[in-house]
C-alpha cells in the first residue's frame, strides 16, 4: 500500500494465544493495513492462522482466546479500536462496517430459514427501511451475484440450492449493506472455476462502486494474483516474506481395459417445479437428463461442470439417496435402483462418498474418536481390541496426530476437517470412493498431499474413485479419465490429458478458459 493512501483497517503486533492444558501462541505479531478500495491477499497454507485473523477482526474468537494488539477501523469521527468493542457494540458493526463472506456456508446459513428471509433480516438489521423495501434489495441482490431466477430463490431453503449457490447467498448476505470492510475468507473455493471468475468480478466492481476495502484470504496464488493489490504470506502464526507453492504430478497411467464397475444408462432425474390448480405439470426442471457412461475398476474418473449442472444429483443417485425418474445403474453387474433398506446397508461398506462440505458432514457434538469408530462399529470391521490400531492408522493416513481423537470439529481448521471426513470414508475398506469435491476447500499444499493419499490407496487396495470437481488443474493431476457435465447432460469424455489439451465442445473451452490455473 503506497504511503498516501489512508488505511481503512490496520492491524497492529497482533498476538492470539489459546489457554488452557495445551496453551498456543497462534498469532504471533502480525500486522497490516488496507486502503479503501484496495483488495490484500493473505496467503497461506491450513493451520497458518488465515481464518483466527479474519474472526480476530469480526470479534468471533472463542472464550479461551487472549489477544493482544490492536485491530483499529478508521471512520470519518476517528479510530474505533475493534478489539475492545462490547458484544453490544459489535451490533451495530458487525455486518454493516465489517462484514464477512465463510468459507463454509452453512456455517453462514440458518437451514430452517428461506434464502430470503435470511437476506432480509440482514438488509433490515442494519437499514431504517420497510420489509417490502428489504425484499425489494434482497432479490436484487441475488440477481447481483448470479443466481437464476432470484424471485424464485429468495423463497427456497439452503437445503434446495447446490454449494455454489449457497456460496453466493453467503456473499450477497455480507454485501447488501455495503461494508467499509469485506473479510472473504476462501469465498470462492469451493465454486467452479466460470462462477469464481464472476464472483472476483463482482467484488472489483462493488470496490470501485462504494470503496470497499477487501482482505482476500485464500491458499490459491492464481486466485490473488487475480484480485489482489497487496500480498502477505502467513505461516505457524508469523508474517512470512515468500511461499513457494509446491506442485503436484500423479503418476500418469497407461490405457488399459479393466472390468466395468459402475454402469449407468439413460439415467434421468426430473424435478416438477410448478403444477397448476388441477394439479398438472407445467414445468419440469431437468436436474440430470440421459445420462450414460462407464467406470472402470481402477478408473480415477474426473466429472467437471458448473454449480448446478447435475454433478451432485448424479452422485446421490449412485449412493441411493436420490430417487431417479428413469434409466438404471449397476455395481459389479448388480443394478441399484430399486434396492431396499437393508441390501443398501451391505452395500454401504462398499461405495463411499467425501462430501464438498466437511462441516456439514461432521457431527458437532462427536469427538473424532467417536466419528472414526461409528462406520467401523456399525459395519463390524475391526473387533474392540483392534479398534485403537485401526484409529491411529486412519489418522496416519490423512497425517493427523493421535491427539485429534480427543477434539471436536470445531477445534479443525477446514482442510483439518476435510481430512478426518476422509479418513471417516476410508475406515471401511470401499472399493468405490464418490469425492463431491473432496478437495476443493483445501490448500495447495494439503490437496497435494491428500491427492498423493488417494493415489497411493488406490494402488494398495484397488480402488475406484469418481472425483466430482470444478478444479480442471486436479483433473489434469489426479484424473485418468474426465466427463464434461452441462446442464444435466454429459457432453464430453474421454482421457483427461486427450480431453483438456484437445476439447471439442464449446462447454469444455468454456471453463479451460476461465480456469485461473495454467492447464
Amino acid at each position: 500500500m503506497s504511503s498516501n493512501q489512508s488505511a481503512v483497517l490496520k492491524v497492529k503486533n497482533l498476538h492470539i494465544q489459546f489457554e488452557g492444558p495445551n496453551p498456543f501462541h497462534a498469532l504471533q505479531g502480525i500486522s497490516f493495513k488496507i486502503a479503501k478500495g484496495k483488495t490484500l491477499a493473505l496467503i497461506g497454507t491450513s493451520g497458518s492462522g488465515k481464518s483466527l485473523t479474519s474472526l480476530a477482526i469480526m470479534g468471533l474468537l472463542p472464550e479461551n482466546a487472549r489477544q493482544t494488539g490492536y485491530i483499529i477501523l478508521e471512520e470519518p469521527t476517528g479510530e474505533l479500536i475493534l478489539n475492545t468493542l462490547s458484544q453490544k457494540e459489535w451490533g451495530k458493526v458487525r455486518g454493516k462496517k465489517v462484514s464477512m463472506v465463510f468459507q463454509e456456508p452453512m456455517s453462514a446459513l440458518n437451514p430452517i430459514m428461506s434464502i430470503g428471509e435470511q437476506l432480509t433480516e440482514s438488509i433490515l438489521s442494519h437499514q431504517s427501511i420497510n420489509r417490502t423495501s428489504a425484499k425489494k434489495q434482497a432479490i436484487e441482490w441475488l440477481n447481483k451475484v448470479k443466481l437464476p431466477e432470484p424471485a424464485a430463490i429468495y423463497s427456497r431453503y439452503p437445503h434446495q440450492l447446490s454449494g455454489g449457490q449457497k456460496q453466493r447467498v453467503v456473499i450477497a448476505m455480507a454485501m447488501c449493506n455495503h461494508p467499509a470492510v469485506l473479510i472473504a475468507d476462501e469465498p470462492t473455493t469451493a465454486l467452479d472455476v466460470t462462477v469464481q471468475a464472476e464472483v472476483i468480478q463482482l467484488m472489483k466492481q462493488l470496490q470501485e462502486e462504494f470503496g470497499t476495502a477487501l482482505l482476500f484470504i485464500t491458499h490459491d496464488l492464481a486466485l490473488a494474483r487475480m484480485i489482489a493489490d497487496d500480498f502477505i504470506v502467513l505461516e505457524k502464526g508469523k508474517v512470512v516474506a515468500n511461499l513457494i507453492t509446491p506442485e503436484f504430478q500423479a503418476p500418469k497411467a497407461e490405457p488399459v481395459d479393466n472390468p466395468c464397475l459402475l454402469k449407468v444408462e439413460g439415467l434421468k432425474v426430473h424435478y416438477t417445479e410448478r403444477s397448476n390448480w388441477l394439479g398438472k405439470q407445467e414445468k419440469v426442471f431437468k436436474a440430470v437428463d440421459g445420462v450414460s457412461f462407464e467406470i472402470e475398476q481402477g478408473d480415477r474418473m474426473g466429472l467437471v461442470g458448473e454449480s448446478g449442472c447435475g454433478k451432485s444429483t448424479l452422485s446421490k443417485c449412485i449412493l441411493g439417496l436420490q430417487k431417479a425418474t428413469a434409466g438404471h445403474i449397476w455395481f459389479k453387474e448388480k443394478e441399484l435402483t430399486g434396492l431396499g433398506d437393508k441390501q443398501w446397508f451391505d452395500l454401504r461398506k462398499s461405495i463411499q462418498i467425501i462430501f464438498q462440505d466437511p462441516y456439514a458432514s461432521l457431527n458437532p457434538r462427536l469427538n473424532v474418536r467417536q466419528l472414526l469408530a461409528e462406520p467401523l462399529q456399525v459395519h463390524k470391521v475391526v473387533d474392540k481390541a483392534g479398534m485403537e490400531q485401526r484409529l491411529k492408522q486412519l489418522l496416519d493416513q490423512v497425517q493427523l496426530p493421535i491427539t485429534a481423537l480427543q477434539k471436536y470439529p470445531h477445534e479443525f481448521s477446514g482442510g483439518q476437517r476435510q481430512r478426518i471426513c476422509i479418513a471417516r470414508a476410508l475406515s471401511v475398506a470401499p472399493e468405490f470412493i464418490i469425492c463431491d469435491e473432496s478437495v476443493s476447500a483445501l490448500d495447495v499444499k494439503i490437496q497435494a498431499q491428500v491427492l498423493e493419499l488417494l493415489y497411493e490407496l488406490q494402488a494398495e487396495l484397488g480402488l475406484t474413485y469418481l472425483f466430482i470437481t470444478h478444479d480442471l488443474q486436479v483433473v489434469k493431476s489426479f484424473c485418468n479419465k474426465v466427463m464434461v457435465m452441462e446442464k444435466g447432460l454429459i457432453v464430453e469424455e474421454g482421457y483427461a490429458d486427450s480431453v483438456l489439451s484437445h476439447p471439442q465442445q464449446a462447454y469444455t473451452k468454456k471453463l479451460l478458459s476461465a480456469a485461473p490455473h495454467t492447464i
